[in-house]
């Protein structure tokens, strides 16, 4: 089936939220605890007034969300977007990461083609960094328990 792509919005903080704190997704965030709906709720409030100049996109399989892809300015480079992306639990294993990150460098290399997408990776998220080497991303330094890789066209 087709995967379709669209901006997040308000009305997705329910899916957003059960997805994060799924222990599976828990387990490789950069912070790992429970978040409440009203802490997500201001972050997402937040997140979304930079919806157009930072990308959030969710993507939909028939009517169901099965994901979302996020790119952040990496404050201190303006030039590099750190990309995040979720994948809802029940998809595990059906190739929908690789689809999301796919149409999420498409779609932003078009309109950015001079910028730099950037991604950390827990050291032991197997699966995310064959997921972002897959895709042309090349290891850079690790910092600590995180791999940092980058792509760029």
């Amino acid at each position: 089936m087709e995967i379709t792509q669209r901006t997040a919005t308000l009305a997705d903080a329910d899916v957003l939220l059960n997805w994060r704190n799924n222990p599976s997704v828990r387990e490789f965030s950069l912070q790992s605890e429970v978040i409440t709906m009203d802490e997500h709720l201001n972050w997402l409030l937040g997140r979304l007034e930079r919806v157009q100049f930072e990308p959030f996109f969710l993507f939909v399989e028939g009517h169901k969300i099965i994901g979302m892809s996020r790119l952040d300015i990496v404050s201190e480079q303006t030039n590099k977007f750190e990309i995040s992306i979720l994948v809802d639990p029940d998809q595990y294993g059906k190739g929908v990461g690789t689809r999301i990150l796919n149409m999420t460098c498409e779609s932003f290399f078009s309109l950015h083609p001079n910028k730099t997408m950037v991604a950390k990776v827990q050291v032991h998220n197997f699966v995310s960094q064959k997921l972002f080497t897959n895709a042309g991303f090349e290891l850079r330094n690790p910092v600590g328990d995180f791999l940092h890789f980058e792509k760029t066209v």
